[in-house]
C-alpha cells in the first residue's frame, strides 16, 4: 500500500501540476508539500480534503481506501454460488462429473477471492485508523513547545516499559530520553 505522501506526488504529476502550482492552489509553501509527498508530514484529514479538492480527486484516492468491503457479488454470481451449494449437498458419497467438479471448484475460487478482498479491506480500515491515531498524537505533540515536547518523549518512553501499554508481540525498546 503507498503511503498518502506518496500517493499526493503520484496524483499531482498525473494532474500535470508542479509542487509549486499545487502549493498555490492549497495556499501553502512548495516546502510544505514536499514534506507531505516525502512522508516527513502527515497532512490532517481537513489538509487531504484540499489537497483532494484542489487535485478533483476524492479522498480515497489520495487515502488508498475506497469505503467498501470488496466483496463483488452480482446476480450471476449469486445463481452459480446457489447451484455450487446444491451440487455439495448432493454430492455426498456420490460420484460428480467433470463440469460439475468445475462448478464446485469455481465456487470455491470465488469464495476464497472473496474472503481475500474482504481481508485486504479489514488491514486497510486497521491502516487508517491507525494512521488516524498517529496524526492526532503528532499534531498534540506539535502543539507543546521544547519542554512540553521533552517530557511527552521521557512518558511514552515510560509507558514503553510496561507490559500492560505494549503489544505483546513486540519487544519492549530502550529509546534514549531526551
Amino acid at each position: 500500500m503507498s503511503s498518502i505522501g506518496e500517493n499526493i506526488k503520484r496524483i499531482r504529476k498525473e494532474k500535470g501540476y508542479s509542487q509549486k502550482q499545487l502549493a498555490e492552489k492549497l495556499v501553502t509553501t512548495p516546502q510544505n508539500l514536499a514534506q507531505y509527498e516525502n512522508g516527513k508530514r502527515i497532512p490532517k484529514i481537513e489538509t487531504i480534503q484540499k489537497i483532494a479538492n484542489a487535485l478533483d480527486c476524492d479522498v480515497s484516492d489520495i487515502r488508498e481506501y475506497d469505503g467498501s468491503i470488496r466483496i463483488n457479488i452480482n446476480s450471476e454470481r449469486i445463481k452459480q454460488d446457489i447451484e455450487a451449494e446444491e451440487l455439495i449437498k448432493q454430492a455426498s458419497g456420490k460420484s460428480l462429473t467433470e463440469f460439475e467438479q468445475k462448478k464446485i471448484f469455481d465456487y470455491v475460487e470465488r469464495t476464497t477471492e472473496s474472503f481475500s478482498h474482504f481481508h485486504e479491506s479489514v488491514e486497510s480500515i486497521k491502516n487508517i485508523i491507525e494512521e488516524l491515531g498517529e496524526n492526532i498524537l503528532l499534531t498534540d505533540y506539535r502543539k507543546l513547545n521544547e519542554i512540553g515536547q521533552s517530557e511527552a518523549r521521557k512518558r511514552i518512553n515510560e509507558l514503553t516499559e510496561l507490559p500492560r501499554y505494549t503489544r505483546p508481540d513486540e519487544p519492549i525498546s530502550q529509546s534514549p530520553t531526551t
